[in-house]
């Protein structure tokens, strides 16, 4: 039985769907709460992309000066604008706004496929090097650690080479990004 086959997964469907349709949130009197359920699903949606949007525009226009941890989470805004982008695209119809969300959306997976890149290398850098420790802790012989020692600066002299050109293509993925129009407006 998987997962989405279990007793447990169904009970969450079916709990998930009667609290959208019938939940206490919507028979709540609170002036707020009221405000907020009564609230087009436009707005809100445009609220949130636009909030995330800014983010991510002001995080990219330091790229190259961002270290590896804060280039990730550059990728994971990313990729939370694009599936937000993708999960809102339903409010707003029409063909200017497929257009323009086609656009932004494919902007926003250029520089998150860039951005992934440099993530990986980063994550290798590191991998290689616990590696190596790791072989020179147990490896007696000399010539073993340093054969070890000359593959893993070769793998790691290739991977440095690339973070130039990946981080242009980042950059440039990041510039399309900046100057596509916002979908929502």
């Amino acid at each position: 039985c998987t997962a989405v086959e279990s007793t447990r997964f169904r009970r969450l469907v079916l709990d998930t769907a009667y609290w959208i349709e019938a939940g206490d949130w919507t028979r709540n009197p609170d002036d707020l709460t009221r405000m907020l359920r009564e609230q087009p699903i436009v707005g809100t949606a445009a609220d949130e992309l636009r909030r995330r949007w800014k983010k991510l525009l002001k995080a990219g226009a330091q790229l190259r000066e961002l270290d590896p941890q804060r280039r990730h989470k550059m990728r994971l805004q990313a990729k939370n604008l694009r599936y937000a982008s993708e999960f809102f695209a339903g409010a707003f119809p029409g063909k200017k706004a497929a257009r323009r969300r086609q656009r932004f959306v494919a902007g926003l997976q250029k520089l998150q496929d860039a951005l992934g890149e440099l993530n990986d290398i980063a994550v290798h850098a590191g991998l290689t090097e616990r590696i190596v420790d790791a072989q020179d802790a147990r490896d007696k012989q000399r010539e073993g650690r340093a054969k070890k020692a000359f593959a893993a600066g070769r793998l790691s002299g290739y991977e440095e080479a690339r973070i130039a050109s990946v981080l242009k293509d980042a950059e440039r993925a990041y510039g399309g990004f900046s100057k596509a129009k916002p979908f929502w407006s």
